[in-house]
């Protein structure tokens, strides 16, 4: 397993982006759907979450902080049933990333 702490994170925002591109936000399931691909992007960053923490704290404006907080209100509209806006987030979460690929990899 990788245990550079960004390296993990593209790859579980990107997993989880590609489930929620092709979930249907108005199917029976989709509630139930988008809160397991959360859950498994969560699973999948546990063990670096310390070293983004450290990294979201060294750079508040950062492309980490600003990623790791649009997918904490993704888990929280996820939380209260919006599939549509979790989306949203978890969206622009991955876009949030774009800009570490150009700041470099201490940019946090």
């Amino acid at each position: 397993m990788d245990d550079d702490p960004v390296a993990v994170l593209r790859v579980a925002v990107d997993c989880a982006v590609q489930a929620v591109l092709r979930l249907d936000p108005r199917h029976a399931d989709a509630r139930q759907e988008i809160t397991r691909v959360l859950a498994g992007y969560a699973a999948a960053v546990a063990p670096v979450r310390e070293g983004l923490r450290e990294l979201a704290d060294r750079t508040p404006n950062g492309p980490v902080s600003a990623a790791l907080g649009f997918l904490r209100d993704a888990d929280d509209q996820a939380a209260a049933g919006d599939v549509q806006a979790a989306r949203v987030f978890l969206l622009a979460g991955r876009t949030a990333l774009f800009r570490l690929a150009r700041a470099g990899p201490d940019a946090g």
